[in-house]
């Protein structure tokens, strides 16, 4: 990646990955995926000398948002995709299951409607629409990075069970599979890898190897 330096924090007891992407050329950063632990995720950017101006939601289940509100400031724009900006403000079926939730958080400043290329402050990117893991779920392509969330893993995809659908889920899958070019794959849980690994690897994109998009 040329424009930024990439760090990853792991956070809540799920182990998600948040990333921090900060730019080479000013002290601002971005966040994908603040999903707890506010406390390491501020660590990480003080040592860094980084000051958070965008956050990058991938999707609205708790393990991936709940430190949302606790790393904004004044000058923080939040972003996440229309179909999963009511995560931010409305209970679930995991409210339960969490020590402290802190929703409702803020409303979104930028809701995604449509895919396409963005500029939020000084951070460029490319939001790609892959419902199945949720609704609302997306994938970031920033420079050769993509930022899958729970859509794609290493070796594995993300459920289904909680809100999501098999069916937009095999063909976002699909989409992944035939999208052009090659990109480091940084998935919201485990390790990375790459699309072409995935492509050659990963299981539930073998089945794509015969099938004409």
């Amino acid at each position: 990646m040329n424009g930024c330096y990439i760090y990853k924090v792991v956070v809540s007891p799920l182990k998600t990955n948040c990333y921090i992407l900060k730019s080479k050329t000013t002290k601002n950063a971005l966040v994908i995926d603040p999903g707890g632990d506010y406390p390491l995720i501020k660590a990480k950017l003080d040592s860094i000398g980084a000051s958070c101006r965008v956050i990058l939601l991938t999707h609205g289940h708790f393990d991936h948002i709940l430190a949302t509100d606790a790393l904004r400031n004044k000058l923080t724009q939040v972003a996440i995709h229309k179909y999963d900006e009511n995560c931010l403000y409305e209970t679930d079926v995991f409210s339960s299951m969490i020590e402290s939730d802190p929703r409702p958080l803020y409303p979104a400043d930028v809701v995604f409607t449509k895919e396409g290329k963005y500029k939020i402050d000084e951070f460029e990117f490319f939001v790609l629409h892959t419902p199945g893991h949720t609704k609302g779920s997306v994938c970031y392509i920033i420079e050769d990075c993509m930022f899958t969330g729970d859509t794609l893993f290493r070796h594995s995809i993300g459920t289904t069970i909680f809100g999501g659908d098999d069916e937009e889920m095999s063909e976002s899958l699909k989409r992944l599979y035939y999208y052009p070019g090659d990109y480091a794959l940084l998935p919201g849980h485990e390790e990375a890898t790459t699309l072409s690994d995935a492509r050659n690897h990963n299981p539930f994109l073998l089945r794509f190897k015969k099938s004409p998009y």
